[in-house]
C-alpha cells in the first residue's frame, strides 16, 4: 500500500530496511541508556529483514527488538532507584552529554549503570538550580525557610525520582506490546515520507468518527 499509494515512495529495500531499524531502536531508547552494545550485535540480524517481512516474510524483527526492551527497561527500572539512593557530588568535574549521535551503546551493564549515574545526576543538578534560584528569591520574605545545600540536593534527588517513576510506571502499565508495534509500523511510515503516520485501530475509528 505505501508503495502503490504514495506520490512519491522510496524503494523497499535493504537501505530502507536498516533505516527503518536505526529508528526504530532509537524511538524506544532515544539516548542510549537502555539496549547493551552486545544487544545490537544480536539484533543486526533484522536490520536488512525488515523490508522481507513487509513483502510477506514471517515477521520476527519487532517480536525481537520488543522482547529485549522489556528485558533492559525492567532492569533499568531498578537501577535508577539505588543510584538515586545515594547523594550526588557536585563539585566532581564530569560531562554528560544528552546527544545520542555522539556515544555509544553501553559495552556492559557497569558501563550502562555509570551512564545512568550521570545521566541522572545531571537532572538532579537542573533541579538543585533551580531549587536554589527559587530560594534566593524568597530570601528575606515572610515565613521562607533556607535550606542547607544538601537538604536542596536530596529534595532535588527526590524530585527526579519521581519523575522516572511515572516514567517506568507507564512502561509498565499503560505502554503495551501493541502500542510499541504502532510505534513500529509508524516508524516504516514515516521512513517512506515524514507526513505519512499510521493510526492503529482504535484511532482510525476516532479518527473516522470525528
Amino acid at each position: 500500500m505505501l508503495a502503490d499509494g504514495h506520490f512519491s515512495p522510496r524503494k523497499i529495500d535493504d537501505k530502507f530496511s536498516k533505516d527503518v531499524f536505526k529508528r526504530f531502536l532509537k524511538a524506544l531508547d532515544n539516548d542510549k541508556t537502555y539496549f547493551l552494545a552486545s544487544d545490537i550485535e544480536q539484533l543486526r540480524v533484522y536490520e536488512t529483514a525488515i523490508d522481507d517481512e513487509m513483502k510477506g516474510a514471517q515477521l520476527q524483527s519487532f517480536y525481537a527488538i520488543n522482547d529485549i526492551f522489556k528485558k533492559r527497561a525492567e532492569e533499568v527500572s531498578k537501577l535508577y532507584k539505588e543510584i538515586l539512593k545515594q547523594p550526588f557530588d557536585f563539585n566532581v568535574d564530569e560531562q554528560y552529554s544528552e546527544d545520542a549521535d555522539k556515544t555509544d551503546y553501553p559495552k556492559n551493564e557497569a558501563a550502562r549503570r555509570e551512564a545512568w549515574r550521570k545521566k541522572l545526576k545531571y537532572y538532579t543538578l537542573e533541579r538543585y538550580a533551580e531549587l536554589l534560584e527559587q530560594q534566593e528569591r524568597n530570601a528575606g520574605k515572610e515565613g521562607a525557610v533556607a535550606e542547607t545545600p544538601q537538604e536542596l540536593e536530596k529534595k532535588a534527588r527526590e524530585r527526579v525520582e519521581r519523575t522516572y517513576d511515572r516514567i517506568f510506571e507507564r512502561f509498565r502499565n499503560r505502554l503495551k506490546d501493541d502500542d510499541r508495534f504502532n510505534v513500529f509500523v509508524n516508524t516504516i511510515t514515516e521512513t517512506m515520507d515524514p507526513h505519512t503516520t499510521y493510526f492503529a485501530p482504535i484511532d482510525r475509528r476516532s479518527f473516522d468518527e470525528q
